[in-house]
């Protein structure tokens, strides 16, 4: 009967045992989808101190340590979630984006390799491995991962589709443009309908309502066979809407080549509704199944002479592709 007692005793504190541990990670989980991660990280510190195996509390853990940039406790907290389970995903994941939250894109890498072999659909595994790739030199591979992360439903792998590689629509013609990685563009907005297509990009410190230099790409779908010089004074036209004392000038155009293009400045000394200056360099090139429109800008009355000739050597690196 003793040893009954003492089995039954044993049975009793296993359960409670568990129970405790997962009621405390129920609490932790509670207390995370409201933000509170400092509260969630005690409930689940208790839930691991009760059950050391209880791989949901350390990655959960890790998750809300991340969340308040404590990289070295979360990365810690994914070591041990993986250590404990192998094949769990998540940690995977979320430990390369503790790499890359310190700009340490190389060493993101393995885990974000792993992360896509064991779930190859896993949602923004691609696009994140395809941006590190595009930024350390392996564009192919770059691709590879948007192209992917396209057909499998990622809205976001379009935009890098476009940014890196040319995006494949309009009946596979797109414009390629190498946007210098040493100058950390990102992605500010994007969209696209029937009608056109328009990335905005600026650079990867600043904001769209605070930028030193800004960058637009723009499709406009179906226009076909439109003189260059008409296309530029369209710009102009629509330029002096908003800024009546705005200034053209040409600078260099080829409408001979198989994508006729053009490059002109668009300078505005003030707006109607905004007295600082804005000035765009333009390069507009015609392609079979749509024009594409692309300037960059800064906050000044003209455009400096040497941006002016950087800029249009970067335009002229531009090209159309078909996939």
């Amino acid at each position: 009967m003793k040893n009954i007692l003492t089995i039954f005793t044993l049975f009793l504190t296993v359960v409670s045992f568990g129970q405790s541990s997962e009621e405390y990670l129920k609490s932790g989980i509670a207390k995370h989808k409201q933000q509170d991660y400092k509260g969630a990280i005690k409930e689940y510190d208790k839930a691991i101190k009760e059950d050391k195996t209880n791989k949901d509390a350390f990655y959960n853990k890790g998750a809300c340590e991340l969340a308040l940039n404590d990289f070295k406790g979360a990365m810690a907290d994914f070591n041990s979630t993986i250590e404990l389970d192998s094949k769990y995903v998540r940690a995977y994941y979320s430990r390369a984006t503790v790499y890359v939250s310190q700009e340490k894109y190389k060493e993101s890498l393995p885990d974000l390799d792993k992360t896509i072999e064991l779930d190859p659909e896993f949602p923004n595994a691609l696009t994140l491995r395809g941006q590190i790739r595009a930024q350390t030199g392996n564009k192919g591979g770059a691709c590879e991962d948007f192209q992917l992360a396209k057909e499998n439903g990622d809205k976001q792998a379009d935009k890098y589709l476009t940014q890196f590689c040319g995006n494949e629509q309009l009946a596979g013609e797109s414009l390629m443009l190498d946007w210098p990685e040493s100058e950390n563009w990102k992605l500010g907005s994007s969209q696209d309908n029937e009608q056109m297509a328009m990335l905005e990009l600026i650079h990867s410190d600043e904001t769209l309502e605070n930028w030193t230099e800004f960058g637009c790409m723009m499709s406009i779908k179906g226009a076909k066979n439109i003189p260059m010089d008409q296309a530029m004074n369209l710009m102009y036209d629509q330029a002096k809407k908003l800024s009546p004392k705005a200034v053209l000038t040409f600078i260099e155009k080829d409408e001979t080549a198989e994508y006729p293009w053009i490059i002109f400045t668009i300078e505005s000394p003030s707006f109607k509704n905004d007295k600082k200056p804005e000035s765009q360099l333009w390069y507009v090139v015609q392609g079979k199944t749509a024009l594409y429109t692309n300037f960059r800008a800064v906050k000044e009355a003209t455009v400096p002479k040497e941006l002016k000739e950087k800029w249009t050597a970067f335009f002229k690196t531009g090209k159309i592709v078909n996939q």
